[in-house]
């Protein structure tokens, strides 16, 4: 047996004298390790017995062979498939972007593109796909959980990747009874590499990794997957190595080595929070925690129910398929020849000479029997059928029932499955948390993001973009930059220009709130109260469109509002310039009035003074001879004056009228518009 290089006295691994901290030995770790291994065997025992019944694994090898014995299937409902596919279904339809929320009034602005960087990297990542799979490993197994990084690209710049760690790689301090493992001293992931992989990525820790090689696992839960292959090689070696988070002095450390010793050296985590204090990177949530601390999952309260349908179905068959005889040996001499025949629908039963039915042969009624066995069978169907979603929750409940009913069942089995989807939005808000932490971190440099919301258009947005002397001023209204350059004396091609004064969208230092906005429950109680408002709109009651399409599940519904906003906008805009075309028009209106008035005015005044020149001219021309003096100028008569005085008035009436409309026209134009009832 090979001696490991690094035993109990392996001295301390220095870390650097600005640190201040020597490492643990490294027989610390692996005895934390195998103390998790230990004792959690149970529990992943158990566990790995829950992915098999989802698996429809649910007969022991004991089991199959009695019922091939008996030349008898291993009948299997798999409910509880059924079941966790309902619910990894029902966790699809809850999938929503997370939503960063400024902590201060004037970050409100850096806070959409706070959440527009946590959206990038959940699709950079398919965070969905991820989520989906850590659930469904917390209703099986009762545990998941994913590595929060970063990754540099080929460019330079860090990546963050969200990367989901299986069940069976995990491991976590035994004595940790938080769901979130909040209280865990340590936890870390177990790698499985070739032996030459390892080799050529840590070349100067050739002597531990041949140690391990030459050592055993305590339990099979950590073995390499697949265990047992057709087609195996068997001149190829792997070697377990483990990547291990612990908490040191307030601060968290993480290292990875094997049983023979460092292959990293112990050092402070480089992922730091919200505070700048290194952080673990490795997130986990279980489902439910026992006394003991043992780690289960939706799947485990339903194992008995689910043995005893396979069970009590299996054994109404056999008793259904079987017959109990009776006889003495002189009617029936060859007892197994004669239950093969009774077993058979055209069996036929030879009885000897002498023999009496009933007497010295006959069968036992056994009906009894498989009746209860079925009334049984029912009782646990149903017992399974209520138990987490319901058939009214799937929508497969045969009887015809109202929407509200319907409605009300649903929202009854969303209850009982609310508190492990509440675990899992814990969980994701605190992986959108690392990944903001990340982006705060190693996003130091101007970075483009490509946000695709919008179905149709592509929107870019730029973090920690500089923004120039010459940027600025060429955002200022023209008056007030020329000012500012005047002042600063600032000539084409000044160096200055080239000055950043700020960073726009600057998320280094940016502290924001996540949340993740979902729940089973708000389906329903959305839809029931949308039903509500549909119903008071349609007996009467105006809504408008705005309220009925945000009580609504309609997809995108932020992006309608928006559309709507823009074209009441556009509406209101257009009213505006036709008010003031009316406006307009009615001026003009008014303007040629007065100038038809004026101009009927300067008719009248030039004939008037057209017909006193000529009555002038007229008697400036009578002969000076004439002695008789000139007969007086025809006076009107009364009616000639009745006349006149009738035309003058009607003039008057005519110019007032047409006054009266114009200030109506223009009382119209400034008139507001009438509000227009939009639910009628």
């Amino acid at each position: 047996m090979n001696t490991p290089p690094r035993a109990d006295n392996q001295p301390d691994a220095p870390l650097g004298d600005d640190i201040g901290y020597q490492a643990p030995n490294v027989t610390q770790l692996v005895r934390w390790f195998e103390e998790s291994e230990q004792m959690t065997w149970d529990a992943r025992h158990l566990a790995e017995r829950d992915r098999d019944y989802y698996d429809a694994k649910q007969w022991t090898p004991a089991e199959l062979a009695i019922l091939a014995k008996r030349g008898q299937p291993a009948l299997t409902i798999n409910y509880i498939k059924r079941k966790v596919e309902y619910l990894r279904g029902f966790e699809r339809r809850l999938r929503s972007d997370p939503k960063a929320f400024p902590r201060t009034p004037q970050h409100e602005q850096m806070s959409e593109a706070a959440t527009d960087a946590l959206r990038f990297v959940a699709d950079q990542n398919r965070f969905d796909v991820t989520r989906s799979d850590v659930f469904e490993e917390m209703m099986i197994e009762g545990t998941g959980g994913a590595d929060v990084t970063v990754e540099p690209d080929a460019h330079g710049e860090y990546r963050v990747k969200i990367t989901r760690v299986p069940w069976d790689r995990l491991f976590y301090d035994a004595y940790s009874r938080a769901k979130d493992f909040s209280d865990a001293r340590y936890k870390g992931i177990v790698i499985w590499e070739d032996r030459d992989q390892a080799l050529e990525a840590y070349p100067d820790r050739r002597d531990a990794i041949e140690y391990t090689l030459n050592s055993v696992s305590m339990s099979d839960t950590y073995d390499d997957r697949p265990k047992f292959t057709r087609w195996a090689d068997n001149r190829r070696t792997r070697v377990r190595i483990v990547q291990m988070h612990w908490l040191q002095d307030g601060q968290w450390w993480m290292a990875t080595f094997t049983k023979g010793g460092y292959l990293d050296d112990p050092m402070p985590s480089p992922y730091t929070d919200a505070y700048g204090t290194p952080s673990c990177s490795l997130i986990m949530r279980s489902a439910y925690v026992d006394r003991e601390n043992q780690r289960y999952g939706h799947v485990r309260d339903q194992i008995s129910l689910q043995d005893e349908i396979n069970k009590r179905r299996s054994k109404a068959l056999h008793l259904l398929s079987t017959r109990q005889t009776f006889g003495n040996r002189q009617a029936v001499p060859d007892v197994d020849k004669a239950k093969r025949e009774l077993a058979k629908p055209d069996g036929h039963l030879e009885v000897e000479a002498g023999g009496v039915l009933n007497q010295d042969f006959g069968v036992l009624p056994t009906g009894d029997m498989a009746q209860a066995q079925f009334e049984l069978l029912q009782h646990a169907t149903g017992e399974m059928q209520a138990s987490g979603p319901n058939a009214a929750m799937a929508g497969k409940d045969p009887r015809i029932q109202s929407g509200r009913a319907i409605q009300a069942q649903q929202a009854g089995g969303a209850i009982e499955v609310e508190p492990i989807v509440d675990d899992l939005r814990q969980w994701t808000q605190q992986i959108m948390e690392a990944a903001w932490c990340r982006i705060r971190q190693f996003w130091t440099g101007p970075t483009w993001i490509r946000v695709t919301d919008d179905e149709k258009n592509l929107r870019w947005v730029g973090l920690n973009q500089p923004i120039t002397l010459a940027d600025e001023l060429s955002m200022m209204d023209p008056a007030q930059a020329q000012q500012i350059a005047q002042s600063l004396q600032l000539q084409p091609n000044d160096p200055r220009l080239d000055t950043v004064v700020r960073r726009d969208n600057d998320i280094t230092g940016l502290d924001v709130d996540i949340t993740i906005e979902e729940g089973p429950d708000v389906a329903n109680i959305q839809a029931e109260q949308f039903q509500m408002l549909t119903q008071l709109a349609s007996s009467g009651i105006p809504f408008p469109p705005e309220v009925l399409i945000e009580a609504s599940s309609l997809r995108n519904k932020d992006r309608l509002l928006s559309l709507m906003e823009q074209a009441k906008q556009s509406q209101a805009q257009a009213q505006q310039g036709a008010q003031q075309m009316q406006q307009a028009q009615a001026q003009a209106n008014v303007a040629k009035t007065n100038a038809q008035a004026e101009e009927s005015s300067a008719r009248a005044a030039h004939a008037k003074a057209q017909a006193v020149r000529e009555i002038n001219l007229a008697a400036n021309d009578m002969p000076a001879q004439q002695t008789t003096p000139a007969p007086a100028p025809e006076q009107p008569s009364f009616l000639d004056q009745l006349k006149q005085m009738a035309d003058i008035a009607k003039t008057r009436a005519q110019v007032g009228e047409l006054q009266s409309k114009t200030m109506k026209n223009i009382t119209e134009a400034q008139r507001p518009t009438a509000v227009i009832d939009i639910a009628s």
